[in-house]
């Protein structure tokens, strides 16, 4: 039969049955299901559920409810995401399972007729659940016919390949094809790696150590490989080692999960928790953590730097004349100000409400009076437009030196501070009554 799609054997149809065949019952720690409109299984395959009512034969039997073969609190979760695979939706959700302490990653898609478009044509539902906690060898369940297979490999949602001993692509799904943005013709034959980071061909030299001497049935990886477009997309490969029946080793079989979204998400909520949300600097968070490590290498090394504290002078009479946004928009205007006056290697935060805190590493003290000048200036030439007016604030700049006897972190913000306040009742003193 013609499988369509993405698969390429090199070979006849049979042959690709076979390797689907393959492909499916050798999944690493993962299960497929594929199942009617009634949510009644049609087929399972891949390893088994190492715990609850799907890891029985006998509860994935075709015909039988999909719901009855995972504990209740489970299916909830899952429910979902099979009820939009028969409504032509491709959705993918991590579970988290409290029964037994696993994470489950659900990736549950349309199986179609060929040839059909988007709104019509789904046949069944297909979902593959891989166990993303750990690994562990498993019993396949008996499976229908090749041909069946062969379908179901080349639609599953989840990227999967054969791969040859020597890492070239023999077999590939649809999916695959998409997160990978290459056809089918353009993998079969081309190595794995020629598509891998550079920095990540090596990261799983181990795990492979293992799986190739029989220590481990399969591993997964955190890995960054090119896309067609030449752009770095992150995913979870997941290898397993298919052997003959002395053992020989024969092919490899690849899954590949397409986590860039997610690797996005985390990146966003790092910056965040990281990051002031309103000027976009560093916060006090942060800005600790990096002075911390200036001060270890100033003890260490001998290294000079300079730490600055930055207090907006009548801050508060801005906000009460005017609101809080035209005060949001000084200390926007603020930091944009400070960035663009110091040097790519120089870190600034803001540190609380009106103040500014400045790292300046590899600076002496000549070079730190005349940044702290220069911040001053560029402060008081900030501008914020009221309409019928313009805001100008200023702000009082107070610095401390970090060399091999600053005692601490806190001693040096503590220095840096009590120099910026002095610098603020100057300021007061000079200003006439």
């Amino acid at each position: 039969m013609s499988v369509g799609g993405g698969v390429r054997p090199n070979g006849a149809a049979g042959s690709a049955e076979d390797a689907a065949v393959a492909a499916l019952t050798e999944l690493p720690g993962a299960r497929m299901l594929v199942f009617d409109r009634e949510l009644r299984f049609i087929l399972s395959a891949g390893r088994k559920l190492e715990h609850g009512p799907a890891s029985d034969p006998a509860a994935c039997r075709e015909g039988t409810f999909i719901g009855d073969a995972f504990p209740e609190s489970l299916w909830r979760l899952i429910e979902p995401l099979c009820r939009s695979a028969l409504e032509g939706e491709t959705r993918s959700r991590e579970i988290w399972s409290a029964e037994d302490g696993r994470f489950l990653m659900v990736d549950a898609g349309p199986l179609r007729v060929d040839g059909a478009d988007r709104s019509s044509g789904i046949a069944c539902g297909v979902a593959v659940i891989l166990d993303v906690t750990a690994r562990r060898a498993g019993d396949g369940l008996a499976r229908p016919s090749d041909a069946h297979f062969a379908q179901v490999f080349e639609r599953a949602p989840i990227g999967t390949g054969l791969l040859s001993l020597d890492g070239r692509w023999t077999l590939v799904n649809r999916a695959l094809c998409e997160i990978t943005g290459y056809t089918a013709d353009e993998l079969i034959g081309r190595r794995f790696a020629e598509i891998t980071h550079p920095d990540d061909l090596d990261n799983d030299t181990a795990q492979f150590g293992e799986l190739l001497a029989g220590v481990i049935p399969a591993f997964q990886v955190e890995k960054r490989y090119f896309n067609a477009a030449g752009e770095t997309l992150s995913a979870i490969l997941s290898i397993s080692l298919v052997r003959d029946r002395e053992s020989k080793p024969l092919h490899f079989i690849a899954q590949l999960q397409d986590i860039s979204e997610r690797k996005r998400m985390e990146e966003q909520l790092r910056h965040l928790a990281d990051h002031d949300p309103l000027t976009g600097l560093r916060n006090r968070r942060l800005f600790e953590h990096d002075l911390k490590l200036q001060v270890a290498r100033s003890q260490r090394y001998g290294e000079q730097a300079a730490v600055m504290m930055i207090d907006l002078d009548s801050f508060k009479a801005i906000n009460d004349a005017h609101g809080h946004k035209v005060g949001d928009d000084t200390l926007r205007a603020v930091a944009t100000a400070l960035t663009r006056r110091l040097r790519e290697t120089d870190l600034v935060a803001r540190i609380g409400g009106d103040e500014f805190a400045v790292l300046l590493p590899h600076a002496d003290r000549r070079g730190m009076s005349l940044v702290a000048d220069g911040l001053a200036r560029v402060i008081a030439a900030c501008s914020v437009d009221l309409g019928d007016g313009v805001v100008h604030p200023s702000g009082s700049v107070g610095m401390a030196m970090i060399d091999r006897l600053t005692a601490s972190p806190e001693r040096a913000l503590e220095e840096a501070d009590r120099a910026m306040y002095a610098v603020k009742r100057a300021k007061s003193a000079a200003t006439p009554s």
